[in-house]
């Protein structure tokens, strides 16, 4: 090689090098002239894949896809039940002295039972809304944009939802009838007395203790709040839930015994079965433990002796 040539491509490799350089961006230049000139090859690495980086992250047992079929069947046959023309008889009139006690103590006068009714609509909707529109919607879906974890959360609350509103629905053929219907015999006024022989048990307190149970199952395993915030959350929720069925009791639209079974019926579903199907089977702190029990044996070798070498995480 002559001393024009080595020149050459000595120019042509440092001008190629401060191009780079320049750029920020290895591998991103095309081939020189000079190189052309001179035949030298130069290797070009493909730029990098850059992949989102999630706050949140799915490591839980996945929602299968029968759940996802049970669910939708639950919620059309619930919203079948609940509007369907069928006529309730009344079938259980009968009192109990702990639906009494309450009922004495709790009712609100005539004149502001309908104002109890309509704030424990807005408290049940509140309830329900929180855990899809902030945790699903909010924080999941916008805040870090993560289609995956979002639609375990949606398949998971959707299920809830499906079998809360399917066994209210169902078990209010039973025929309780309502207190303000007994209201209504007796002339007394107050609140409209809708459904009278569907009071067993309270929808609205069964969904929204669903919707509670739901946020605390997912504040529980998702940092969405914090470490203060979390709980704040769960709480608030529950305390909400809660003032919808004692609103419910005060508008004499149920006795004591349909907030209590409907806050049972709400918490199964929205909190205690996630749980279990899902939430506490921690993939990622199974793969974990097996890490840290890893161990394994392998040959070794040189020039003047032969053997085993243990190695391990313990």
């Amino acid at each position: 090689m002559t001393r024009s040539s080595t020149v050459a491509l000595c120019i042509a490799l440092s001008f190629s090098a401060q191009s780079v350089h320049a750029d920020d961006e290895p591998g991103l230049t095309e081939p020189s002239q000079q190189d052309e000139e001179l035949g030298v090859e130069r290797e070009f690495p493909s730029k990098p894949k850059t992949e989102r980086n999630y706050r949140l992250d799915w490591h839980f047992k996945r929602v299968h896809w029968a759940e996802g079929v049970t669910a939708g069947v639950l919620g059309v046959a619930a919203i079948a039940i609940e509007f369907s023309p069928i006529q309730v008889e009344a079938r259980w009139t009968r009192n109990n002295a702990f639906d009494d006690w309450f009922q004495r103590r709790l009712i609100a006068p005539s004149s502001k039972q309908q104002r109890y009714a309509k704030a424990s609509d807005a408290l049940a909707a509140t309830s329900i809304a929180f855990p899809v529109l902030v945790d699903l919607i909010g924080m999941t879906l916008i805040g870090d944009r993560n289609k995956d974890v979002g639609l375990q959360i949606f398949a998971i609350q959707a299920q809830a939802f499906a079998i809360t509103g399917f066994v209210t629905s169902l078990v209010k053929l039973s025929g309780r009838e309502r207190p303000c219907a007994e209201a209504d015999d007796t002339g007394s006024g107050g609140v409209s007395c809708d459904d009278p022989n569907r009071s067993y048990f309270s929808a609205h307190t069964s969904l929204a203790f669903a919707g509670a149970g739901l946020t605390c199952v997912e504040h529980q395993h998702f940092d969405f709040f914090g470490r203060v915030g979390d709980p704040v959350a769960c709480a608030a929720t529950l305390a909400l839930a809660t003032t919808t069925g004692v609103f419910r009791a005060v508008a004499n639209k149920h006795w004591m015994s349909d907030v209590i079974t409907g806050a049972g019926v709400g918490l199964v579903a929205g909190w205690l079965m996630p749980w279990l199907m899902h939430y506490r089977h921690d993939l990622g702190k199974r793969e974990r433990s097996k890490m840290s029990h890893l161990y394994y044996l392998a040959p070794y070798g040189d020039k003047g002796s032969l053997g085993l070498s243990a190695a391990g995480v313990f």
